[in-house]
């Protein structure tokens, strides 16, 4: 039976794992023990936690020493930052991080890696190729996953196996409800009984990834590290148009939707999608939940939660 590190566990991605483990779904991966390290581990702590899933207080640019594990994920940064003075200590403290991990894992010579990385860099990463003054979160968090990527890239002159996946855009219980996130905002509607509200100054496009799906593509990866890097988008393929998806949640809870498009411009368009063909290629990953399926799925598990 094999063990599963994730660093960084209290965002949406690491509360899925915890989710995934609970149904019992990594038994088909032959992984019975999880090790979850956060340096907030009291949110974790009011989730469902079954056995053999265990929790260590940590900062990863601190620690010495990593748990005996056959596998770990790394995926410690954190994108919010709310004052432009911070995003050049948000940079400093991920590279910290990344260079500490990247120093300790050496000690591990047959464990497989897996970072997690972000579509922003196949989209932003040629601007950032010349020196740049940061002027926004996005700019500080391209900057950081280029550095990391990077990073982790090097672990292979150590004869270390490691991969690289550029996530997308998700869906599950665990995503942020009051965000950025049009489909987060379009759930949270929907628990507390209001009304749809879509607000945007273009075209935006988008895909959805259901929790389990993602977990699943994102351990298979893991488990086919190889010494030479191997790099992912992980998402789904099937894109959706943002109010085509209002539509999509207004038809499937009766809800009502309300518009706002100030200074719309319908020139621009705003388009953030995976391209999954290397992974169908060399891993034959495919979708089980289409989504329809997965935002069904979401509000009745945050329906039924009691966190």
């Amino acid at each position: 039976m094999k063990t599963l590190t994730f660093i960084g566990a209290n965002g949406f991605i690491g509360k899925s794992f915890v989710d995934y483990f609970n149904k019992g779904l990594f038994k088909k991966f032959n992984i019975n023990r999880i090790n979850l390290i956060s340096r907030n581990i009291k949110e974790l702590k009011k989730i469902k936690i079954a056995k053999n899933i265990y929790l260590t207080k940590g900062d990863i640019s601190k620690i010495k020493n990593l748990p005996k594990s056959d596998y770990i994920i790394y995926g410690a940064e954190k994108a919010e930052i709310k004052k432009r003075k911070n995003y050049d200590n948000l940079i400093k403290e991920s590279k910290k991080s990344i260079d500490n991990f990247c120093e300790i894992v050496k000690k591990h010579k047959n464990i497989k890696i897996l970072y997690i990385s972000s579509g922003i860099v196949n989209k932003s990463r040629n601007k950032f190729l010349i020196k740049k003054k940061i002027k926004s979160q996005s700019d500080a968090y391209t900057i950081i996953k280029c550095y990391s990527e990077f990073k982790i890239k090097n672990l292979s002159l150590f004869n270390l196996k490691s991969s690289i996946a550029r996530c997308y855009t998700f869906v599950g219980r665990w995503l942020p409800r009051n965000s950025k996130y049009a489909i987060g905002n379009f759930i949270e509607s929907i628990v507390k009984n209001k009304p749809i509200v879509i607000k945007k100054k273009n075209k935006v496009i988008r895909s959805y990834m259901y929790a389990d799906d993602m977990v699943h593509w994102l351990t298979k990866i893991c488990l086919k590290s190889k010494t030479k890097t191997s790099i992912y988008d992980v998402g789904s393929n099937y894109s959706i148009e943002i109010e085509q998806l209002a539509n999509l949640f207004s038809m499937l809870f009766n809800q009502k939707i309300i518009f706002n498009k100030l200074n719309y411009n319908y020139r621009k368009v705003d388009k953030y999608l995976p391209d999954i063909n290397k992974l169908h290629k060399k891993l034959n990953l495919k979708l089980t939940y289409d989504l329809k399926k997965s935002i069904l799925l979401t509000i009745k598990e945050i329906n039924e939660s009691t966190y």
